[in-house]
């Protein structure tokens, strides 16, 4: 089921930390934006963590932000908390027939890639054994080079150039941060209460290593991007596994962005199973 539009809202916690389960002692609880506000996220779950799983998902949205989707988020002119602090240029790395170099240019002349990582399906859906590797490791490339590169650059034509990405891609973090968006949605879903969560906060925690086993995506192209103006969206669909049945969320991320052909990858994440009757 696709879930109606959440954003802007804000929802009652349950008087416990959705991670840990516990009261949050004399720190008391604090809300949890579910998907990051860096990311445009405005909708949350008002005293939801505790002091100290706060600062680690607080950690997993700052990857999303400052490293996944950090040139991008400038490029599109997403919400900070910091605007003053946002930079007005960004470092391209650069070759110019065969001779490379790091170059600084202004936000609109930037080039950038976007690398959205992919491995496969979560190992539960295949019947894999649980496993901390991420045996695939590939990534869809997003990329936007101005018309006006070669201008700025000051090159001619029968110059080669070539810009190519930077920065690497943390596969257990991201995955996890995924996790923390699709757990957050769950319990809007179905309850605190209301789902058998096996190991997905601990998932998220950093306390439960087998993270490829229960977060994944296809590795073919996506489908196309979704209208404009749809930032996010989120479903759940129940799916049978041998006798059991999972819980499985569907995540795409800036889902109106990527190419005519491809949009952005659509991530699973398994986050329970349904309460036995």
């Amino acid at each position: 089921m696709e879930l109606p539009d959440i954003q802007g809202k804000i929802f009652p916690g349950c008087g416990r930390c959705i991670y840990c389960g516990s009261t949050g002692g004399t720190d008391g609880l604090r809300s949890e934006h579910i998907i990051p506000f860096s990311l445009g996220g405005k909708t949350e779950i008002q005293q939801a963590s505790c002091k100290e799983c706060e600062r680690v998902t607080s950690y997993l949205d700052g990857y999303l932000s400052r490293h996944t989707y950090y040139e991008y988020r400038a490029h599109a002119g997403t919400q900070t908390r910091n605007p003053k602090e946002r930079p007005t240029a960004f470092p391209a790395h650069i070759v110019i027939n065969g001779q490379e170099e790091i170059r600084s240019f202004p936000t609109a002349d930037h080039p950038y890639y976007l690398a959205m990582p992919v491995w496969g399906l979560p190992g539960i859906l295949r019947g894999d054994i649980p496993t901390e590797v991420f045996s695939i490791q590939k990534a869809h490339i997003y990329s936007y080079i101005p018309d006006t590169l070669r201008e700025n650059l000051q090159i001619s034509e029968d110059m080669s150039l070539q810009v190519r990405g930077m920065g690497r891609i943390n596969h257990s973090t991201f995955a996890r941060a995924l996790a923390k968006i699709a757990y957050c949605h769950a319990i809007l879903v179905y309850g605190f209460n209301g789902f058998r969560k096996m190991a997905t906060a601990k998932l998220i925690l950093g306390q439960y290593p087998y993270v490829p086993h229960f977060v994944g995506c296809e590795l073919k192209d996506p489908p196309p991007p979704e209208p404009a103006g749809r930032l996010h969206w989120v479903d759940f669909r129940t799916v049978q596994y041998g006798r059991f049945n999972l819980i499985v969320g569907s995540i795409r991320l800036f889902a109106h962005s990527g190419t005519k052909e491809a949009g952005m990858p659509i991530y699973r994440v398994v986050v329970g199973a349904p309460k036995l009757k």
